[in-house]
């Protein structure tokens, strides 16, 4: 073998190291947070839910994630001290900002260390084992992928129950 041939081989096999060496093996989401998206549960269409604010109940800190806004999905940050976590959903729309209409949901779930990589380190995974939600608003919750990574990727679907302004105008005409 050439000089050349050893040249350019050691080049290529260097060039490789170094970009296996990088940082950008490493996803930006460097924790496990479960992304929930909201859909209507009679279209089963992704919709936007105005006007809300979400939390963490009894959570450490600032468990505030939404605060009189709108979302259509939400990252609902798991407690890593616990084996579950509940979030409440306020709806400030007049007639129903009343806690009798508010929803929670809470997500039990076992907490799995997992070493990702030198560049990532350490995280949780979550498995999510078991679910439980009010029904004021929300009809149904899905759980597509009960093992929650650092995976930018929808995990959990709530289903909510939504009001079709043309249907209604269809049924009222003659």
């Amino acid at each position: 073998m050439s000089i050349n041939k050893i040249l350019v081989t050691l080049s290529a096999v260097a060039t490789c190291m170094l970009h296996a060496c990088n940082s950008t093996g490493c996803t930006d989401n460097k924790s496990s947070l479960p992304l929930a998206g909201f859909y209507s549960y009679q279209t089963l269409q992704p919709v936007t839910i105005q006007n809300i604010s979400v939390g963490a109940v009894n959570a450490p800190d600032d468990s505030l994630l939404i605060e009189a806004g709108n979302a259509s999905k939400l990252y609902l940050p798991f407690n890593i001290g616990e084996n579950n976590t509940t979030f409440f959903i306020r709806y400030l729309d007049e007639g129903l900002n009343d806690p009798r209409y508010f929803d929670t949901v809470t997500f039990n779930y076992n907490r799995i260390p997992y070493f990702a990589s030198e560049e990532c380190g350490a995280m949780y995974q979550y498995e999510v084992v078991s679910y439980t939600h009010t029904s004021h608003h929300i009809d149904s919750v899905s759980v597509p992928r009960p093992v929650i990574n650092n995976i930018d990727r929808e995990s959990i679907q709530l289903f909510f129950r939504t009001f079709d302004t043309n249907q209604e105008e269809d049924e009222q005409q003659p």
